[in-house]
């Protein structure tokens, strides 16, 4: 009951997954090998299976460059023909085609983890900086490595010195300064992008919690007071779900916009 008391509880990581607070049924994650298994790493390993066990197939399908057909293939393609086409193509241009599988793999893994907080009894890994600062590094390594790949050692860290005439004297001063704001811009995007995504599921859920608890809090009051109290925070929680559910949805999208439109930053340094 205690659980069912914390708006928090259901947007943490834990040992402890609470499946039904109201009936005290919850499952106590065991250790392996002397590691801590816990609910999000579960449930990161379930959207990892969810992708496989939906994409899969459809690849295997369109091997023989037979047309998609049904509403589940052509649902499920679209979204990475949109990923392809209006996200990485735009942002990164001509190298798009070498980036777009982790792309699709970014924003696929992405929303899903998101859409489990929608499922009642799960809740979003995105919702825990640390998924979210992982998938950031992800990003940084591919951002940074895939420009090191292509432009070699030097070159890419010659893009970072500014090219103009400057009197020797200033210049001394100025370029070191620029290389330095340019590396640093570099670490603050990679935890724009972990905040950024960690900051609105975990408002959002939260938000969504403590209007729930509205109703717990006025279970023992006159009815005049509880039935009015729980239809408003039933009719709030819906719309926000509704609104949640287009969240899941536009973050999965910023996340994977973003790493490509740096990913092109980088690779295209001259533009």
């Amino acid at each position: 009951m205690l659980a069912a008391l914390d708006p928090f509880e259901h947007v943490l990581d834990t040992d402890e997954w609470h499946i039904v607070d109201c009936w005290n049924i919850s499952i106590h994650l065991p250790k392996i090998f002397g590691f801590q298994i816990t609910k999000f790493m579960v449930l990161q390993l379930l959207a990892a299976g969810v992708i496989l066990a939906i994409f899969i197939p459809i690849a295997r399908r369109a091997q023989d460059g037979s047309p998609p057909r049904g509403i589940f293939w052509n649902f499920f393609e679209s979204f990475l023909t949109f990923i392809r086409d209006q996200v990485a193509k735009p942002s990164i241009g001509h190298d798009a085609d070498r980036y777009v599988p982790i792309l699709w793999t970014v924003f696929l893994y992405i929303l899903i983890c998101n859409l489990f907080g929608m499922i009642p009894f799960l809740a979003s890994p995105t919702a825990s900086i640390s998924v979210t600062g992982g998938l950031a590094l992800i990003a940084f390594f591919v951002i940074h490595g895939g420009a090191v790949a292509k432009l070699g050692p030097i070159h890419y860290l010659k893009s970072y010195v500014p090219q103009f005439e400057v009197p020797i004297a200033v210049g001394i001063f100025l370029i070191p300064m620029i290389i330095f704001i340019e590396a640093f811009g570099n670490l603050i995007k990679a935890i724009v992008l972990a905040v950024r995504l960690f900051a609105n599921m975990l408002g959002g859920h939260t938000v969504l919690s403590v209007i729930l608890l509205f109703i717990v809090m006025v279970k023992d009051q006159a009815w005049y007071i509880f039935v009015p109290i729980t239809a408003v925070s039933v009719l709030g929680v819906v719309a926000l779900s509704l609104l949640e559910l287009f969240v899941a949805f536009l973050q999965a999208y910023i996340f994977t916009f973003l790493t490509s439109l740096f990913l092109g930053m980088t690779l295209h340094p001259e533009h």
